[in-house]
């Protein structure tokens, strides 16, 4: 009798990329999919909401301040989910120090 419980092959590029997509996370996963599919597509957490919520315009506004490149028109119609991982920890960071630096006006915020 044979042991081949030792025998451990590299997967293939091509298995590692089904690999990925079944057990993975976000963009294209097939865990999210299956999450929003047994949720009716209402799934969401905080930050996509509040990226829904921004007007379009003002998501341009945020990757253009975070240096996303590309069509910022057609990446400001994503969702949140679906932008890379790079851009959404750019546009973050973007967003604390905007955060951070719009608390101090007063004058400007003013009705008179």
């Amino acid at each position: 009798m044979s042991d081949t419980s030792q025998f451990h092959p590299l997967p293939s590029a091509e298995a590692l990329s089904h690999y990925t997509r079944l057990f993975g996370v976000g963009n294209g996963s097939l865990r999210d999919e299956f999450v929003k599919a047994a949720s009716k597509k209402q799934w969401s957490d905080a930050e996509s909401r509040e990226w829904a919520r921004l007007a379009e315009t003002h998501r341009m506004a945020l990757m253009l301040l975070a240096g996303v490149d590309g069509d910022l028109g057609v990446l400001a119609q994503r969702h949140w989910r679906e932008l890379p991982e790079p851009e959404r920890v750019a546009l973050k960071a973007e967003a604390r120090f905007a955060r951070r630096q719009f608390s101090q006006l007063h004058a400007l915020t003013g009705r008179w």
